[in-house]
């Protein structure tokens, strides 16, 4: 059974734990309380950003675009948690002495205390294994781009921006 420890609003962890059932229901977490979810942003060598579509059958932000990632597992690191959500979502190994922290923020509204990380590595897109529960689509896109797109959120955009400069 998945399980899911809360994190403070400083990302620390707290001992309240809750299952997966549990957690997808937000009323359940605490005030005070957050959702640790981890994020990967994917750059090519022309700075474009690997997104992923999220499958309409996605109970949120169906049909949205955005990073790759999802919720830590109890005991699991973020920087574990960034490399399974990457290899489960797109089938792409990340070498995890190239993943940099890009930012580490609540979203209180939410519910959510997000840890974002970067990496540059060329990926062929045609190669990548989708998890079609999860992922509809995947394709590059310029920074520019991402402002016009329907996304579940890009928090980790400004940051982004402030690095590549």
């Amino acid at each position: 059974m998945e399980m899911h420890e809360l994190v403070d609003e400083n990302g620390k962890n707290t001992g309240k734990v809750l299952t997966h059932a549990e957690i997808r229901n937000l009323d359940n977490i605490p005030e005070g309380y957050y959702m640790h979810v981890v994020g990967v942003v994917i750059l090519n060598n022309k700075n474009e950003v690997l997104l992923q579509k999220r499958s309409n059958q996605k109970r949120v932000n169906p049909g949205k675009w955005g990073i790759h990632g999802g919720k830590m597992d109890f005991g699991e690191s973020t920087i574990d948690a960034g490399i399974r959500e990457t290899f489960e979502e797109i089938g792409v190994k990340l070498n995890r002495e190239n993943l940099k922290i890009l930012n580490k923020q609540p979203i209180s509204e939410e519910k959510i205390y997000c840890t974002n990380y970067y990496i540059k590595q060329e990926i062929d897109i045609d190669k990548c294994i989708l998890q079609k529960e999860e992922v509809e689509e995947i394709k590059y896109f310029k920074i520019d781009e991402l402002d016009s797109l329907d996304s579940e959120g890009l928090e980790w955009l400004e940051d982004l921006i402030k690095i590549i400069s």
